[in-house]
């Protein structure tokens, strides 16, 4: 698999999100995280009717096959 540099915040937001299995606010403090989890093509951003656009982010394929690899690295950078 390709090698992907990630912040220190999106490496702790991803191992956040795993271990509340998504029940994270989306709001300014996380957007640009997410988005850049999502621009590295491991979550996806989904629609709400009720909250609108960029409301919720899921896990791709690919970061769930790489959940193991990045929550080791978001242990170590902690």
């Amino acid at each position: 698999m390709p090698t992907i540099t990630l912040s220190p915040t999106a490496l702790s937001l991803f191992r956040l999100h795993v271990e509340r299995q998504g029940q994270i606010a989306i709001d300014e403090s996380t957007r640009e995280p997410y988005r850049e989890l999502a621009r590295a093509g491991l979550m996806r951003a989904g629609s709400t009717f009720l909250d609108g656009e960029e409301s919720i982010y899921r896990l791709t394929a690919e970061g769930f096959e790489r959940k193991g690899e990045l929550l080791t690295c978001a242990k170590e950078a902690v």
